[in-house]
């Protein structure tokens, strides 16, 4: 009885086995053969969810949404068998950009954290912090100059904030978001997180280098950032706001796309996800946008 057993089984758990292998390596060939970096804005609500992954392989996700959509967001774009995202990026610990970040945390391994050394009495903060030290993660607090080279030509560089925050009580956790910019051979992206003006100011006033193809418009649009002189110093073609679908705030505000006019608007409660590939020197777009 049990030979039988084994001569009808075994072969189709090998048959098995043998189409998984093969999916696996297709999985991993398809990745190898990549030669466009991928800028994913996630359309996850009223939050932010920007998942980059480099030609080589190498993967950042910037701010993680307002709940756990995310993971199936990842799933869609990483192989089954990828367990593993290089660098978590939190601009700022507001829930709509933390929240999701906190179950890949969990479920992910994690090779670098960056952050702000600013406190945060919330619970949600708590909980991140001791994933953090749990997981043993390192942690770059974030500063304007740094700059992050992951894999070949693939850049990020920390614009803001510029100077620790760990003393600091911060009323408003905006005024202490990263600002970073992200350069790929000839092809730039400039992500804000939710700065406001004041932060604008300050970048204007320093003279850094802000001019990006790319602009992840600040605070999913609200009329309190992207003020017409920052917008003009980054002179953006293109221009994406993550925002929800007849959220409550009213974002984005028509004061916000006003200033955005001379750019092409993509926005994610009209386009749903939207995908930006380069190859570093042209790049194309793929939304369904109405």
């Amino acid at each position: 009885m049990i030979q039988k057993f084994k001569r009808k089984f075994i072969p189709a758990w090998l048959g098995i086995l043998a189409v998984v292998a093969i999916f696996v390596w297709l999985a991993v060939f398809a990745k190898a053969q990549s030669n466009f970096l991928e800028v994913n804005f996630f359309d996850i609500g009223q939050g932010k969810a920007i998942f980059i992954e480099s030609p080589d392989g190498n993967q950042i996700l910037i701010d993680g949404g307002p709940d756990n959509s995310v993971l199936e967001k990842l799933s869609e774009k990483m192989p089954f068998f990828d367990r593993s995202i290089d660098i978590l990026i939190l601009t700022h610990s507001d829930s709509d950009h933390l929240n999701g970040l906190i179950e890949v945390l969990k479920r992910y391994e994690i090779g670098r954290i960056v952050q702000t050394d600013a406190k945060d009495p919330s619970a949600a903060f708590q909980i991140w912090q001791n994933l953090i030290k749990e997981k043993n993660i390192p942690v770059l607090f974030a500063l304007g100059g740094q700059k992050i080279k992951i894999g070949e030509g693939f850049l990020i560089e920390i614009l803001y904030p510029n100077r620790s925050l760990a003393q600091e009580t911060l009323k408003n956790t905006n005024a202490g978001s990263i600002v970073a910019r992200l350069i790929y051979g000839q092809n730039s992206f400039l992500f804000t997180g939710d700065s406001e003006e004041a932060t604008e100011s300050y970048l204007l006033g320093t003279g850094a280098k802000i001019d990006s193809d790319i602009l992840d418009v600040s605070h999913h649009g609200s009329k309190n950032s992207s003020s017409q002189e920052f917008i003009d110093a980054i002179s953006p073609e293109i221009a994406v706001i993550q925002t929800g679908v007849k959220n409550r705030y009213g974002h984005p505000h028509q004061e916000a796309l006003d200033r955005l006019k001379e750019a092409r608007i993509f926005r994610t409660d009209l386009c749903g996800d939207i995908l930006i590939l380069s190859d570093g020197g042209e790049y194309q777009i793929e939304a369904s946008c109405p």
